[in-house]
């Protein structure tokens, strides 16, 4: 079972919320670097590998999750912090800002940018393909020999990273997606457009990071309602990298997150 949580660094808080179906061990990469500067709490979302259950009888729905995030904040002390979100814990960050909780947000090719409606037939047929390939390599006994050889470690991680990761961070990550529970509820409700509601209005500083080689969410064509509702945000790209960025440039998704939330040390990284 993974950890629920991961808490290290000093400085001002900052929370680290992962992509759907993950674990906080998608952050491993940029924590060194972040908690050179920053509290750090990364929590595994609820109802995933690991983290928090949904209650009995609670219907699945992002309010309740976030709601969920919430007391997971008020527990540790958390009253605002700089918030990092990968995919659907860019959303979530979103959220968060609009209940006043964030100092900043990052958003890492965040989902729920496209306009309103069913979740991008990509993004479901990947999640749903996954989840296929993952029970069948569990039966077969072959996740592991996926995870440790490098050609079939890609191949299985194609569209979601560009550039090789290692065996051990392979092997987490399909732990993380086959015991997800709420994958096939949480599909259905993407599926059912019900999923992603209103933006909030927030006041605070928002900068969406998007990978040009990201093959689930693709620029523009994904984000037109944020860049729509949302003009004042920053943009930027994440040159040559895919929809899990901070494995593919742990230093670039790093400065990229830092020259928000600590300026000075951004430029540090970038004149070093």
């Amino acid at each position: 079972m993974s950890d629920p949580f991961h808490i290290g660094g000093q400085g001002e808080p900052m929370v680290l919320l992962h992509g759907f179906t993950d674990t906080w061990r998608a952050w491993t990469p940029v924590l060194p670097m972040l908690e050179q500067h920053h509290a750090v709490f990364a929590p595994t979302l609820p109802g995933h590998y690991g983290g928090e259950p949904y209650p009995a009888g609670t219907r699945l729905s992002l309010s309740v999750t976030v709601d969920m995030l919430e007391r997971q904040l008020d527990a540790h002390g958390i009253e605002r912090a700089h918030l990092v979100g990968s995919s659907l814990g860019g959303w979530l960050g979103l959220e968060l800002a609009g209940r006043g909780r964030a100092l900043s947000v990052v958003g890492v090719c965040p989902a729920g940018c496209w306009e309103y409606g069913p979740a991008p037939r990509t993004v479901l047929l990947y999640f749903r393909r996954n989840d296929l390939l993952l029970h069948a390599g569990q039966i077969l006994h072959l996740l592991e020999f996926v995870a440790r050889r490098p050609r079939p470690r890609a191949l299985a991680l194609r569209e979601v990273v560009e550039r090789p990761v290692s065996a051990s961070a392979a092997h987490g990550m399909f732990l993380g997606a086959l015991n997800c529970p709420v994958v096939g509820d949480a599909l259905r409700l993407a599926a059912s457009g019900d999923m992603f509601g209103e933006l909030p209005p927030i006041d605070c500083p928002i900068r969406i990071a998007y990978g040009t080689r990201d093959r689930l969410l693709r620029w523009p064509k994904r984000y037109t309602r944020i860049r729509r509702e949302m003009p004042g945000a920053d943009y930027v790209a994440l040159e040559g990298l895919g929809h899990l960025a901070m494995w593919d440039d742990p230093q670039l998704v790093a400065r990229t997150i830092l020259e928000i939330s600590a300026p000075d040390r951004a430029a540090e990284m970038a004149a070093a």
